[in-house]
């Protein structure tokens, strides 16, 4: 006598199971951050999620591209997959080994910014358009890069990383004047209302590179960190565009909330680290 099998217990092992279908579609998972996986024959090519910058902020925020040409690159067809790599090249905006960089990076990081998410559930649709470029990867090898990065802040922040993921992030009174220009910018950016999420999506970076500085600028004592208000779902402070930096190196102010995210409805499952 077979037996069928049951729905898969939680997000990693749907990712798996669709993966051994060499299923193409979009996972949307319900939940805070919440967000969409885009796979193309079980493999995924897409993370994004409101938990991290995905390519268009990384791009936009970090000063690669600005909004004009941005905005000329999507409407000249740019936004279906593959279209984007290839216009950005052929303006000459961004070649297109530096776009893959840049979409690995946001895969990896929307997976790893998803592993502090509450639990909540998913629903499988057809394919959704994503800023992809070509490179994809298993449900297995982001699960352990995931793992990897969540057990190195861990040594480096002396409790779980979940702690620096909420924390709101400031300056130290007293700190060295002579810091890594890298340094510099996250403590001008930090104002004590950010967390590292927030801080990410002002400066157009990964949240696992931000999580990462801050700790080991916490171990040199250039940060003071206030621990995060019971209510943890408080939305982002972070603009979705690059906001001016002040002159004369002061803090920088300014606060927008993150864009709405589209969640899925079905199949409770207990985590939501791909």
């Amino acid at each position: 006598m077979s037996t069928r099998p049951g729905p898969p217990r939680n997000l990693p092992a749907l990712l798996v199971a669709l993966h051994e279908q060499e299923h193409t579609g979009t996972v949307v998972v319900s939940g805070a951050p919440g967000g969409r996986i885009h796979l193309r024959g079980g493999r995924i090519v897409g993370v994004e999620t409101p938990g991290a910058p995905g390519v268009e902020t990384i791009l936009l925020n970090s000063g690669r591209i600005d909004d004009a040409a941005w905005t000329a690159v999507c409407a000249s067809g740019g936004v279906t997959e593959g279209a984007l790599a290839r216009e950005l090249e052929t303006r000459g905006l961004l070649p297109r080994q530096e776009f893959e960089i840049v979409c690995t990076a946001a895969v990896f990081d929307g997976a790893f910014a998803l592993a502090f998410g509450t639990p909540g559930g998913w629903e499988v649709t057809e394919a959704v358009p994503t800023a992809s470029a070509g490179p994809s990867f298993t449900p297995r090898r982001l699960a352990a890069q995931t793992t990897r990065r969540l057990s190195v802040l861990a040594g480096l922040w002396g409790a779980p990383p979940v702690e620096l993921a909420r924390s709101r992030i400031r300056p130290a009174a007293d700190f060295p004047v002579r810091i890594p220009e890298r340094y510099a910018t996250l403590l001008r950016t930090a104002n004590g209302r950010r967390t590292p999420r927030d801080i990410a999506f002002v400066l157009g970076r990964g949240v696992y590179a931000v999580m990462l500085d801050l700790a080991r600028m916490n171990e040199s004592g250039l940060l003071h960190r206030d621990r995060p208000a019971p209510d943890s779902e408080r939305p982002s402070t972070a603009p979705r565009r690059r906001e001016r930096r002040p002159p004369g190196g002061t803090l920088a102010a300014g606060a927008a909330v993150l864009p709405r995210r589209t969640p899925g409805t079905h199949h409770p499952h207990r985590t939501a680290t791909p």
